[in-house]
């Protein structure tokens, strides 16, 4: 194509509303190609081409879009792609990434920092068994739906550690399914359970500090959870699948030692936030109740670490009157976990943030952490190991640096417990906290040097 061809603001304006009718005109009368020819070479039926370009239809799916863009050319950041995930922006001008078609497509841009689709092949350690089971029915997606309950069960209490590749060796298994014969139902079953289990083998990549891999996963896991539309959980999963990517973005942002980047990150997270409460409110089928109560803690988590103390507490308010209204028997299988306490951990963790940004909020957090983790209710012995290095550093932020000490060796067994490579990264947060008082004790030197040595440590 031609240099300029993209900078004319019609293309601009039809790429940014995702209408590829007018670009495919465009380019086939640059290029002199037919419809038929321009089909071929973007991998659509050439009665697609026709639609699209008189308007019938739009380019929906997230693999053709990407194809079209890959093949094509067309510039990243005219389908709102930029060069680092946190370039998204709703500046004037440019059209809200949340009216976008395919937010999918948004989605990845943000959580993979570019528009490639993760394929189930490219990441599996082996290639996939050539021999394909002729048919299959709904002992089948029973079946995937137990063995990634068992493993999240595992994961949540124990971290992800090496379960990792357990969750790709199951993945590995199911592909068997991808060409399958089976009823539509069973379809739709088999889709929920496989991106079900690419989102929980994700989560433990993630444990394991296996980021890149984890983004992966995730995007598997919208895809298929996508083409589970039909399925009424649907909904509630691609909302876990981009909380957990918010997350993520969280996670990173604590880390970073740069403000600016904290910023893009944190700004990253909500974004990923929005997107979920934008699922909510446009999928065929209503979020949950706790897929609501989900939404409202991350965006408290979000505002948490952005300082703004008002609105986090009104999201944790917001959690609490949707946590109150759930039903039993509404919940999906992934979040049966979530108790009071569960619920209670994620308000110790939206001030232990704020505490971060606001050293008023300390006194706050520690009320709301100790909370937590002398709690008898918790599910899940992880959660206990996940809060005390927080609690441990707003001690020592307050002054109190022996039970900030105490505190601090109480972190270090509990995430010894674990097979968590995040866990004992999240330790690190103790030793920050310590370099004002580090020259005044030498117990808590001693508590810093094994804080380093267990955030170093290969497991």
């Amino acid at each position: 194509m031609p240099v300029a061809f993209y900078d004319t603001p019609d293309i601009q304006a039809a790429l940014g509303r995702y209408d590829f009718g007018p670009v495919f005109l465009a380019v086939r009368e640059a290029a002199r190609l037919s419809q038929h020819q321009l089909a071929e070479l973007t991998g659509l039926a050439q009665s697609t081409v026709s639609k699209i370009e008189s308007g019938a239809r739009g380019a929906r799916d997230i693999e053709h879009v990407v194809r079209i863009a890959n093949t094509l050319r067309i510039p990243a950041h005219l389908l709102g792609f930029g060069a680092d995930p946190g370039s998204l922006k709703d500046g004037a001008g440019e059209v809200s990434w949340m009216q976008r078609r395919d937010f999918l497509t948004v989605a990845l841009g943000i959580t993979m920092g570019s528009a490639e689709i993760a394929r189930l092949s490219e990441i599996l350690p082996t290639p996939a068994d050539p021999s394909r089971r002729r048919r299959i029915g709904v002992a089948d997606a029973q079946a995937i739906e137990h063995m990634t309950e068992q493993l999240r069960s595992t994961i949540y209490e124990t971290g992800g550690g090496l379960m990792h590749l357990t969750a790709l060796s199951y993945l590995h298994a199911v592909q068997d399914c991808d060409d399958a014969e089976c009823t539509d139902q069973v379809r739709q079953r088999v889709d929920l359970a496989t991106a079900d289990l690419a989102w929980i083998a994700g989560w433990a990549a993630w444990d394991a500090e296996q980021h890149d891999q984890a983004k992966e996963l995730w995007g598997v896991a919208l895809t298929r959870a996508r083409r589970a539309e039909a399925h009424p959980r649907s909904t509630d999963l691609m909302i876990g699948v981009l909380l957990d990517s918010a997350y993520q973005a969280l996670a990173a942002a604590q880390r970073s030692v740069n403000a600016k980047d904290r910023q893009r990150q944190a700004v990253a997270a909500s974004r990923l936030v929005d997107l979920g409460s934008h699922v909510a409110a446009t999928n065929q089928h209503a979020a949950s109740a706790s897929a609501q109560a989900d939404l409202h803690a991350s965006r408290a988590w979000c505002y948490g670490l952005l300082g703004e103390s008002g609105k986090c507490q009104d999201s944790l308010s917001q959690e609490a009157a949707a946590f109150a209204t759930i039903e039993p028997n509404t919940v999906p299988p992934w979040a049966r976990h979530v108790t009071e306490a569960e619920i209670a951990s994620h308000g110790a963790h939206a001030f232990a943030l704020l505490a971060r940004t606001q050293p008023s909020a300390a006194p706050r957090a520690i009320e709301h952490l100790d909370a937590v983790v002398n709690s008898d209710d918790l599910t899940y012995r992880r959660t206990r190991a996940f809060h005390l290095p927080d609690l441990s550093a707003n001690y020592l932020r307050v002054g109190e640096i022996e039970t900030g000490i105490r505190v601090g060796q109480e972190a270090l067994s509990a995430v010894d417990e674990l097979s968590s490579r995040h866990a004992r990264a999240r330790l690190q947060i103790v030793a920050d906290a310590a370099k004002p008082f580090i020259e005044t004790s030498e117990e808590l030197a001693a508590l810093c040097a094994k804080v380093d040595a267990a955030v170093h440590e290969w497991m």
